[in-house]
């Protein structure tokens, strides 16, 4: 199976030499919590730089809504240290609670289960009709453009009839100061 076909897929990246520079005024017109409901971050919106944001947000709502059969599964990079894997279990479970999104499935893209593939597994055995595979990176790079894209592809080839996306990184968000201050 393909991934869903949407109007704006975030796989195709804008090269940084011809975005638009993000001014407060370009910031502000944007509602951020309704493009993380829509599936969307600013990250989204910095690599698919659209001069219509209310267009891509009448778009996103339609293609994105998360429905009870929907399945997310948040990939981090993985590493050889255990304790660092579990931060990715604690993250899912808080990310459950908050949400209240029925299936949600932690994976690694390398070096540590479960994988991918094994997320991908669990979200079928629950019942999961789409998959929705969230990158728990901050910022579009190659693990999100091509590795993370390849390995649900590979791991969709077991579920043919389950449609997946790969959303765009975290990104660019107000609130990731708060975070880091």
């Amino acid at each position: 199976m393909h991934p869903v076909s949407v109007s704006l897929q975030p796989f195709t990246a804008t090269p940084a030499s011809i975005l638009i520079p993000r001014s407060t005024a370009l910031r502000n017109s944007f509602d951020f919590a309704e493009l993380r409901r829509a599936g969307m971050s600013s990250g989204n919106r910095a690599m698919n730089s659209v001069p219509n944001p209310t267009l891509v947000l009448e778009t996103s709502r339609k293609d994105f809504t998360v429905g009870d059969k929907d399945a997310i599964v948040i990939v981090d990079h993985g590493s050889r240290r255990h304790e660092s894997n579990l931060m990715l279990n604690h993250f899912v479970e808080m990310f459950r609670t908050r949400t209240g999104y029925n299936i949600v499935e932690p994976a690694h893209m390398e070096l540590a289960e479960p994988t991918i593939k094994d997320a991908f597994r669990k979200c079928v055995q629950q019942g999961a009709s789409r998959i929705i595979v969230s990158p728990y990176f901050l910022s579009p790079g190659r693990h999100w453009k091509q590795d993370i894209p390849a390995l649900a592809a590979e791991a969709s080839k077991e579920h043919s009839n389950i449609p997946y996306i790969v959303t765009a990184p975290l990104g660019l968000h107000e609130l990731m100061v708060v975070c880091a201050h």
